[in-house]
């Protein structure tokens, strides 16, 4: 079970590891940093090997009003998945992460992928990003969203939905910290010994201008606080899941410290985004101070 206790070395200090091999389950832009495009440079610098698969091909991310770019089929997907698996590789990858998925098809395609890791790997662990939409608004293709809750969050050890997708996979509204953390033990008790021991819940508005992001185990709940910051920038989600899980693999199981590194480096580019005026993420000229920030937000038990 995941443990949210705080580190024991001081946070400030981030000790070099071995590198890690992620397998990592998402949208592929050409233009701007969304899904693998975020998540690569970010797992990258953090001393991981990333081994990308593209759900979509896409020119920009859709909020632009027009792009070009075509969804990935599923069997697409998955003959990339049986080609990494046919080098008899699994064994060394040590986490896989998912996000965007082009169509329905895709989830058992990622499905067999986690199941094929976790039988090479049982130390693997499996971090689902539920992209299903945002603001009240679903915007994947039909099928997607019970997709992702039916065959792939059973099979998730973290879960990072935003406010919107946690209240879509919980089947209750999340209003506050309360109904989030709320929310978060629906999904970690509905299946006792399968599914998430963590769920991260992010971009949840709280009153003051603030924006949070909140932990939760079984047992536990902290959170992060951050000025909100009142733009749309793609491709946050995505940069925080791979944050999240970069940081998780220094040191496993300490949740508080990967959530105060990941939200802290995540304030770092929403700042340095806004300070462009920018949609797209500032990524690659901030991303040192992005993946290791010298100045680590608070946690608060919640």
């Amino acid at each position: 079970m995941a443990s949210l206790r705080p580190a024991i070395l001081p946070l400030s200090r981030l000790l070099p590891v071995p590198p890690m091999n992620v397998l990592s389950i998402q949208s592929a832009v050409a233009y701007g940093h969304v899904g693998n495009a975020a998540a690569q440079p970010a797992l990258h610098r953090l001393g991981h090997t990333v081994w990308r698969v593209d759900t979509v091909g896409f020119s920009n991310h859709p909020g632009h009003g027009k792009f070009t770019g075509q969804v990935r089929p599923a069997a697409e997907v998955s003959a990339v998945l049986q080609g990494i698996a046919g080098l008899d590789v699994y064994r060394r990858c040590a986490a896989v992460l998912s996000g965007y998925l082009g169509e329905a098809g895709t989830a058992s395609a990622v499905a067999d992928a986690v199941t094929q890791v976790k039988r090479a790997n049982p130390q693997a662990v499996y971090l689902l990003d539920p992209v299903m939409g945002d603001a009240g608004r679903v915007y994947v293709r039909d099928g997607v969203p019970a997709a992702m809750a039916e065959r792939l969050l059973p099979l998730a050890d973290i879960v990072a939905p935003n406010a919107f997708e946690l209240s879509l996979l919980a089947d209750r509204p999340v209003r506050d910290m309360a109904t989030a953390v709320a929310a978060a033990r629906v999904l970690l008790d509905r299946n006792v010994g399968l599914g998430p021991s963590l769920v991260l819940a992010t971009g949840l508005r709280l009153a003051g201008g603030t924006v949070a992001t909140v932990a939760v185990t079984h047992a536990e709940a902290h959170a992060v606080t951050a000025p909100w910051i009142d733009r749309p920038i793609f491709g946050t989600g995505d940069l925080f899941g791979a944050l999240f899980l970069g940081h998780w693999l220094d040191a496993p199981g300490d949740a508080v410290r990967a959530l105060r590194l990941a939200a802290s480096g995540m304030a770092e580019a929403v700042a340095a985004t806004d300070a462009a005026n920018s949609s797209e993420l500032v990524l690659i000229p901030n991303l040192a101070r992005i993946c290791q920030p010298t100045v680590l937000l608070p946690a608060e038990a919640v």
